[in-house]
């Protein structure tokens, strides 16, 4: 199933080919959950310990960090509609564990956005 958020984190996985050190600098790992109707149905999961980003739960990695969003939120996250400091404040993006670690991740939705 295609979603809109894939095009964000295409172009998460493009950045961080261009930039694999800025990447490991967030020493992260991060699983998104991405809803629909309120059911997930997709996960993507950026490892930025070893500078990857793919569709599909953690590969052989502790994840830090899961964080739940709608689709559309996150398009408008991604497209910079949405911050995602008021995102998680209004309960349109759910975070779990080190919620901290999640805060060196606005460079790279940047960076996304920058080239959407």
């Amino acid at each position: 199933m295609a979603l809109g958020s894939d095009a964000i984190f295409q172009k998460m996985i493009d950045g961080i080919k261009g930039n694999e050190a800025k990447a490991k600098a967030v020493n992260g790992v991060f699983l998104y959950k991405i809803t629909k109707d309120g059911k997930v149905v997709k996960e993507w999961t950026l490892d930025l310990k070893n500078a990857k980003v793919y569709e599909g739960p953690a590969q052989g990695v502790k994840v830090d960090t899961t964080l739940t969003v709608a689709d559309d939120d996150m398009v408008d996250i991604g497209l910079g509609k949405l911050n995602p400091q008021a995102a998680f404040m209004k309960g349109k993006l759910k975070i779990a564990g080190n919620i901290m670690l999640t805060q060196k991740l606005a460079p790279l939705l940047q960076q996304a956005k920058a080239n959407l």
